[in-house]
Order: C-alpha cells, then sequence, then structure tokens
C-alpha cells in the first residue's frame, strides 16, 4: 500500500504496518533498507532518518501516552477501530475502512469533536422515555468484525426495541450503529478504565447504561450524549505509565 503524506498541512495516510514503523522511529532505530521504511522517505512523512517536523507532535503524544483511546464503530457494513493518544497533545489514528488510515496530531481540547466525529454523532430525534435490558452478548454479536454475527445481533436487537418501534424499524432496515468508547489512564498509581458505549439509529440514540440487571438501552438526546463523551476523559493527566492502545 502506498503512503501518501502532504507536507503542507502534516495530514498522513498511511497502513497499520507503516504507521508502526513510523511510531518506532521515535524510540528505536530502523533498518533503513526496510521496505516499509522506504515508503516513508519516499513519501515524504521521514527525512534523514527522522519523522517529518509536522509528524512530531502526534508522534511524541503516542510514545509519550498518558491515557490511550480506542473507538469502535459498527454499522451493518463494517466495524471500524479508531486509536488516539493523550498527552500534552493528542494524536489521532483514524481508520478508514480499507486498510489504510489517516494519522494526525490535535489539541487535546479537540479529542471530543473527533470522537463525535468518526461515530458520527448529530441531531436525532428524541426516543421516548423507556429502558430496555440487552444481553452482553448481543453487543458483542454487534460489534463483531464478522457480518453474520452483526445480521444475528441485529435481530435481537430488534426485538429488544419493542418499546421503540420506529427505532426497531430502522435498525432492521440497516440503519444503526453501535459505538464504543474506551479510555485507560493512570490515577494516583491505579489503571483506570472508562467505557462509554450508545447505539445511534435514525429514529434517535440509546445509550448503554449498567444496573442490577446488567448492560440497559436508555433513550439519550445529543447534548447529554456529547457531554458524556467529554465527561469519559480524563481532565487532568498526570505523567506516567498508562496502558496504551495496540
Amino acid at each position: 500500500m502506498s503512503v501518501d503524506f502532504d507536507a503542507a498541512n502534516g495530514t498522513l495516510r498511511l497502513d497499520a504496518e507503516a504507521f508502526i514503523t513510523l511510531a518506532e522511529l521515535s524510540s528505536e532505530a530502523v533498518d533503513p533498507c526496510d521496505t516499509t521504511f522506504a515508503r516513508l522517505v519516499d513519501a515524504g512523512a521521514v527525512l534523514d532518518g527522522v519523522p517529518h517536523p509536522l509528524l512530531r507532535p502526534g508522534l511524541a503524544a503516542v510514545a509519550g501516552s498518558l491515557a490511550s483511546l480506542q473507538v469502535l464503530v459498527a454499522g451493518p457494513r463494517d466495524v471500524r477501530l479508531h486509536h488516539g493518544w493523550l498527552s500534552g497533545d493528542a494524536a489521532l489514528l483514524t481508520d478508514l475502512g480499507d486498510g489504510t488510515y489517516d494519522f494526525a496530531s490535535v489539541s487535546v481540547e479537540s479529542v471530543p469533536e473527533s470522537i463525535a466525529r468518526v461515530t458520527h454523532v448529530g441531531p436525532r430525534p428524541r426516543l421516548a422515555a423507556g429502558s430496555a435490558v440487552i444481553d452482553e452478548s448481543v453487543l458483542d454479536d454487534l460489534a463483531s468484525g464478522s457480518t453474520r454475527a452483526r445480521a444475528s445481533g441485529v435481530e435481537a436487537l430488534a426485538d429488544l426495541l419493542a418499546p421503540w418501534p420506529g427505532a426497531a424499524a430502522v435498525v432492521h432496515a440497516g440503519g444503526w450503529r453501535l459505538a464504543l468508547v474506551d479510555v485507560a489512564f493512570v490515577d494516583e498509581g491505579r489503571t483506570v478504565a472508562r467505557r462509554l458505549a450508545w447505539l445511534d439509529t435514525d429514529a434517535g440514540m440509546l445509550r448503554v447504561e449498567a444496573d442490577d440487571h446488567g448492560p440497559v438501552l436508555v433513550p439519550v438526546g445529543t447534548t447529554e450524549l456529547w457531554r458524556a463523551v467529554v465527561a469519559v476523559l480524563p481532565g487532568d493527566l498526570d505523567a506516567g505509565p498508562v496502558a496504551r492502545s495496540a
């Protein structure tokens, strides 16, 4: 696969192997005869054996990550897994669904907006009040890389959406997405893991919450969801190691 780098604005599109090689340049030497390294050089992403200056802030966030971010977005056609690293700056690796990724350095303050963008959060009708218990296995099926498993999950989900017939019909028609936002960081010497999950349909959104019966679907509005996205991220990051996204 090719590596595309725009030296005017620092935008970089590459495959997973090229990203790993680029990230390794920050901490260890890479064989200059390596074909993946050569692709990075040819694209201008590497100059004189080191990453281009416009890429260094993002790569520094990867190397010195204080918090890791994974955003899984599943739908009828595919499943995409986006990665992020937060430090003084932030870096995002956006899954384009074709084996390539966009790598970008962004401000920490803009990360919620980036999450909203890759999960396609936008204005939706507000579903009527109510709740529905959903089994973890259904969520696993909806998030599966298998088209067959996702189809099975949709059948089970549509039955669970009886309190919201409009949403059930939309899900049957393929108008749905499942978003899972996972964040990990270290706070006072212990690793903190947070998850925010929601089901997005053309008829409205449902947040996945937990109660004594397990996961529960509860209607959520766009503004509430935006606040939840902001809240799931760490406020102040203290220097220290953290488990990072793969």
